[in-house]
């Protein structure tokens, strides 16, 4: 299933729902279920099988209803609503440097040795289709195209070959980056301000449930800026693989819900050689796109002090 969070139209607050088949978003809010269906994404998480099975009913219940009728009440157009992040976790916990050629463009002679990163605060996150937004003190805004786990289960110190037992489902995330502030910062060995301003974590557009990828190490990663191919790669080619990333962190705790950025591949502007420039600016259209989920659409604008 793809689940979603969103604004519907005259709506003041989110609504949980499901993108159909026939690419509406069905209200789960909205809808009555065999069983009660949770009222929010991470409630689903949070609720574990029970959660994830009620909404599965309510869903098969209304493509039974699509396919019937040809329409399916309590639904809405994508382009009727606005999309939200599609889950607000206690933590988002991202790894650098964990593609080869990534490695390399950046100029560091070798991959680190475990997995690594920085922590993304929560109040960075926006949706699909929302503006990001490029401080007044940064002129070298930058993209990561990257896919995101997210975590299932409370749980620390998980062992690396169980790592399936505690994972939820994929979405995609844009690690946006300030890179002047960010290559500062790692000088004194810490980045904060350089991954973390408003709008520099889009996150979407729906979280894709686990059983419906089987192997999250064989998915294509694309980026587009205005329509010109900057990242194409696949995350077999991750260093540190997923396992590893998960039970690494998991020292540190996982809550359900929590989010896991698993690094970005070659093709971003910090490493471009050729003439001009790719760092993002006002106007600019950029998806990142991950086979089997999606696009994550943002346009780029001035943030005006």
């Amino acid at each position: 299933m793809k689940l979603l969070t969103f604004l519907p139209p005259r709506g003041r607050s989110g609504h949980f729902g499901a993108l159909l088949t026939n690419n509406r978003v069905l209200d789960l809010n909205a809808v009555s279920g065999p069983a009660k269906l949770p009222k929010t994404m991470l409630a689903c998480v949070q609720q574990g099988p029970s959660g994830l099975d009620a909404v599965r009913a309510a869903v098969t219940q209304a493509e039974a209803t699509l396919k019937r009728s040809g329409s399916v009440a309590n639904s809405y157009g994508q382009d009727e609503i606005r999309f939200l992040p599609p889950i607000t976790p206690g933590k988002i916990m991202a790894i650098g440097r964990n593609y080869g050629a990534h490695v390399a463009e950046v100029g560091h002679a070798a991959a680190p040795a475990r997995p690594g990163g920085f922590v993304k605060l929560v109040n960075c996150l926006t949706a699909h289709l929302q503006p990001v937004f490029n401080p007044p003190w940064n002129n070298t805004l930058d993209y990561e195209n990257e896919l995101a786990v997210i975590i299932g289960v409370d749980c620390v110190d998980i062992p690396a070959d169980r790592w399936e037992n505690y994972v939820f489902g994929y979405t995609i995330m844009n690690d946006v980056s300030a890179r002047e502030v960010q290559m500062m910062e790692s000088k004194d060995g810490n980045i904060v301000v350089g991954k973390n301003f408003p709008t520099s974590a889009p996150l979407g557009p729906w979280v894709v449930t686990k059983d419906e990828i089987k192997d999250p190490h064989s998915l294509r990663i694309t980026t587009r800026v205005n329509g010109e191919v900057r990242q194409d790669s696949n995350t077999s080619d991750q260093i540190h693989k997923i396992p590893s990333q998960m039970a690494w962190y998991s020292r540190a705790g996982w809550r359900a819900g929590d989010v896991l950025s698993t690094g970005t591949p070659a093709g971003v502007a910090l490493g471009y050689k050729g003439p001009g420039s790719w760092y993002m600016k006002a106007g600019d259209v950029v998806e990142c796109e991950i086979e089997k989920i999606g696009v994550l659409r943002n346009v780029i604008r001035d943030r005006k002090e």
